[in-house]
């Protein structure tokens, strides 16, 4: 293929997570649209050009804001291209039984080196099999490296179907793919295959319960955040935040005509800075931590989520408004402090799930939370004994 040759092709590197696991995905191609059709599904990452071809490299750059990596001479690295050559993968052709018993071989010797070696080589292995022989090599190879904590195992092969069964190899899959195409439709498959077959970050999932409110009241004014993110909030969707980490109110975005203002679908109001909100990967976050580039989880009324990044946050002096619940069926006490504002919405844990503005928010009103009974340090879920939040 065209990293051996040397032909003008590039590889686009891109990520998606399976629960706690990242699947990668390289699309070798020598066809711009390859490139950017990946961009826009928001998988790139990085940009690998083979060969010498300094006029595609240029293009790639031109189009495309991503880091990029080129094809050793000798075919079988993955390199800086900024002429540091620093291996970032290493290829293994494998096309007789001999070849795949020798990298078994290094797979296993790579594997109980790892943790006392403290070297630079590559820690990504692409295995490029022979086309009508790629499986059993594959998942000798995911056994061979399963207990390597440093190395992770891509495939290369030549279609979406093909990857997904790389994926799937073993049960465990492979970590990444590398996916040799000239044809955009190629790259559009292997996104559907990632999203509908393999949990991505941005197809998560939280549990929402209902808490009822148990007094609303004025506290004053405080610093507080809109947080405007890089894509539109759908109806039902917004922001999970709260005082305490244990469990976080569902904020609405300001995207329900009110006749007030003009509607922000990009905007969730979302309390003072001292507020938590909910992060990729199991985290919380301080609003006051996040700004332009920060992620943030964005979660609709069915407990769907997704991941999006900030454009801005914008911290105001604003009137705010205490409002405290327990959890229904564990009579846990939340809390969250908003912005007194008609715009502001929780939403109402009913079979039609409508978003209900805190300004007509009453005690004994059902509202959806996300409960997580841990306790945090810097964001991060911690096994603790004896803690509490009030």
């Amino acid at each position: 293929r065209g990293g051996a040759r040397g032909d003008a092709r590039a590889v686009l590197r891109a990520a998606r997570r399976a629960g706690d696991r990242v699947r990668e995905v390289w699309i070798e191609t020598d066809v711009l649209q390859c490139v950017t059709t990946a961009v826009e599904l928001g998988v790139s990452s990085t940009v690998v050009v083979a060969g010498a071809d300094d006029v595609f490299e240029s293009r790639v750059r031109a189009a495309c804001a991503v880091e990029v990596l080129k094809v050793s001479e000798d075919g079988l690295r993955v390199v800086d291209a900024s002429g540091t050559s620093t291996s970032r993968a290493r290829l293994v052709r494998i096309s007789t039984p001999e070849e795949c018993e020798a990298a078994v071989r290094a797979a296993s010797s790579s594997s109980s080196s790892s943790s006392s070696s403290s070297s630079s080589s590559p820690d990504i292995v692409v295995m490029d099999a022979n086309e009508d022989w790629g499986i059993i090599p594959a998942e000798n190879l995911v056994a061979a490296y399963a207990s390597s904590a440093s190395t992770r195992l891509f495939a290369r092969v030549r279609d979406a179907t093909s990857a997904r069964t790389m994926l799937e190899a073993l049960e465990t899959g492979v970590d990444g793919v590398v996916l040799c195409t000239s044809d955009p439709k190629e790259v559009r498959a292997i996104d559907a295959i990632l999203r509908e077959h393999f949990a991505s970050r941005d197809d998560g999932r939280v549990d929402l319960v209902a808490a009822t409110v148990t007094d609303v009241k004025r506290v004053g004014a405080g610093d507080r955040c809109a947080v405007d993110a890089c894509v539109n909030f759908a109806q039902g969707e917004g922001m999970l935040v709260g005082s305490f980490a244990s469990g976080l109110f569902l904020v609405h975005a300001e995207n329900v005509e009110c006749g007030y203002v003009n509607v922000r679908p990009f905007r969730v109001n979302a309390g003072p800075t001292a507020s938590y909100c909910a992060a990729p990967d199991d985290k919380t976050a301080y609003l006051s931590e996040l700004k332009a580039g920060s992620e943030i989880l964005c979660c609709d009324s069915h407990g769907r989520t997704r991941v999006a990044n900030v454009a801005r946050v914008k911290i105001e002096r604003r009137s705010l408004v205490l409002i405290e619940a327990r959890v229904k069926t564990t009579g846990a006490r939340l809390a969250v402090l908003l912005q007194n504002a008609e715009t502001v919405r929780l939403i109402r844990a009913t079979d039609d799930r409508q978003p209900v503005s805190v300004a007509q928010l009453t005690i004994g009103d059902d509202v959806l939370v996300a409960v997580n009974d841990v306790a945090r340090h810097t964001g991060v879920a911690v096994d603790e004994r004896a803690w509490d939040e009030r």
